[in-house]
């Protein structure tokens, strides 16, 4: 078998080193040979770096490289050489300062001049790249080819900073310099996570041309299915034999765990590359993403906006074709989405000419992912979750009910103050469904019955609960009493509106519990069941 790479991002040294590589160059071809600026935003650890490092491969006439690949059937004698800029910004995003950015900038274009053996000026980070692009022009006396790799990296990480603004101006000027030399550039390819209206390669008459959401292009990156089963063939036989599973049995777990990845409507899925090729190498069904595929940024956004976690996975909204991003105007669902952790799982028209979607976690591994990331924001450092996982999940297969809440309130009396975000009686909905979700408990959120709505019911192969939330004010003259009060007007909805009917039938036994929590300490006040 061929050894699967997951630590190799280079095209170059995945060829030589004999590494199992996926056949993407039909694509590397439709767009080298069409040439132009063309942008495309994915998320971490999909492949944008390899993708960025086979087009200078081809740029810089590799033919030997490609022995064996589509290219080489459909362009046989397209191997010219061109001058090559190649900047890659994820290198430069360990900053703390603007003048520490501006340094590692110029860094980068320091090292690529170095190597075109090119002499270029001391100045701003925007007129050294400019000098660098005419004089690399000058010098070859040809068209050259620009790669960008992660253009957003050094925006992204100064999103909540106090610099960010300037880091901003910085950036635009810098991209400039790309727009203002389209008639020196035979090829420029830039990457990204998002696409941001501030910075000046979106801004204006430009053309550039984004495949984010091109159909033709919706799986260069990532593995479709026959893609997955036609290349890792002796790999997939080998996992089902370590793993003592039939084939097919593996084979769908592989697609709940790892596929689902839909970046445009209508389009097959894929399954994550970097995970894919980790559960081979271990053969075993982990989760990958989780210390890789999480950028900061996401997470100190969840952690500044409170949300309900139905309103980034229930709601429909329109499909746009260009998605283009304000700063100061970030939606939660539409970044999740971006970074990764929702994908398109519907689509339908509400107009001759307009389509809705709707976003969900695409697989197994980005859910859990999601939701152990936004227990670890509201933990302190010392919570351990799979303890806690494993115990609740022990309590409820025994059937008891009371061992399981009061770890959930224990639960909740953790989660310190200043974490805690804006208090909604939503907040204590997402975190009790968060619990549900992470040990497999089969849950359903804010279900809709005829007119009525059930916060959560949750079920397991014997027990359903049906739980009905309260929040109780910060400012209870008499906190008791309302306790009470608010406990048995839960217990009353639950009974009135005949929430638990439905499942008496599927279920050996159901359980309507009342909880009620405070606002001010952020705790349980109290709960009941009937």
């Amino acid at each position: 078998m061929k050894r699967i790479a997951t630590d190799i991002f280079t095209f170059e040294n995945l060829r030589n080193n004999d590494c199992l590589y996926v056949d993407k160059t039909k694509y590397i071809w439709e767009i080298a040979n069409s040439g132009g600026s063309f942008f495309l935003s994915r998320p971490r650890r999909f492949g944008k770096s390899l993708l960025l490092s086979t087009f200078k491969a081809f740029f810089q006439g590799k033919k030997e490289l490609f022995k064996g690949l589509e290219i080489e059937r459909l362009a046989p004698n397209a191997w010219e050489v061109y001058p090559i800029i190649h900047l890659d910004l994820a290198k430069g995003s360990d900053y703390e300062s603007i003048v520490e950015l501006s340094e590692k900038l110029k860094d980068q274009i320091r090292y690529s001049a170095q190597s075109l053996n090119v002499e270029i000026i001391e100045a701003s980070p925007a007129r050294m790249l400019g000098s660098l692009i005419n004089n690399t022009f000058i010098k070859y006396q040809k068209q050259i080819v620009i790669l960008v790799d992660e253009y957003d990296k050094p925006i992204l990480d100064s999103m909540f900073m106090p610099y960010r603004d300037d880091v901003l101006k910085m950036m635009a000027t810098f991209y400039q310099e790309l727009k203002s030399a389209n008639d020196k550039e035979r090829f420029v390819f830039i990457t990204g996570v998002t696409k941001f209206a501030h910075v000046s390669l979106f801004s204006g008459a430009n053309n550039i041309k984004d495949l984010t959401r091109d159909k033709n292009f919706a799986t260069m990156l990532g593995y479709t299915e026959d893609e997955m089963r036609g290349n890792f063939c002796e790999h997939i036989d080998a996992a089902a034999s370590e793993l003592e599973m039939s084939r097919d049995e593996l084979l769908h777990n592989l697609k709940l765990n790892y596929n689902g990845v839909r970046f445009v409507r209508a389009c097959e899925s894929v399954y994550n590359p970097v995970s894919i090729g980790e559960f081979f190498n271990k053969q075993d069904f982990d989760n990958y993403w989780i210390n890789t595929g999480t950028p900061r940024f996401l997470l100190d956004m969840v952690r500044n906006n409170p949300f309900e976690l139905n309103d980034i996975t229930q709601q429909w909204m329109v499909d746009e074709n260009d998605y283009k991003y304000d700063l100061d105007d970030l939606k939660l669902q539409s970044v999740a989405f971006q970074t990764g952790y929702l994908s398109i799982a519907e689509w339908k028209k509400y107009s001759p000419t307009k389509w809705i979607i709707r976003y969900d976690f695409p697989n197994i591994e980005i859910r859990d992912s999601w939701y152990k990331n936004i227990l670890s924001l509201k933990r302190n450092s010392k919570f351990e979750l799979n303890p806690l996982l494993i115990s609740l999940s022990d309590d409820l297969n025994n059937q008891d009910v009371n061992a399981f809440m009061e770890k959930v309130c224990n639960f909740f009396s953790g989660i310190p103050y200043e974490n805690a975000g804006e208090i909604t009686e939503g907040y204590f909905r997402n975190h009790l469904r968060t619990l549900f979700c992470l040990f497999g408990i089969p849950n359903q959120c804010e279900i809709m019955e005829a007119s009525q709505r059930v916060d959560i019911v949750a079920q397991t192969a014997k027990m359903a609960l049906v739980f009905e939330l309260k929040m109780m004010g910060a400012d209870e003259a008499n906190p008791d009493e309302k306790k009470a009060q608010l406990l048995e007007e839960a217990l009353e909805q639950l009974r009135q509106k005949g929430y638990a009917e439905k499942y008496r039938n599927e279920s050996e036994e159901v359980h309507s519990i009342g909880i009620v929590f405070e606002e001010k300490t952020r705790k349980v006040a109290g709960w009941k069941m009937m």
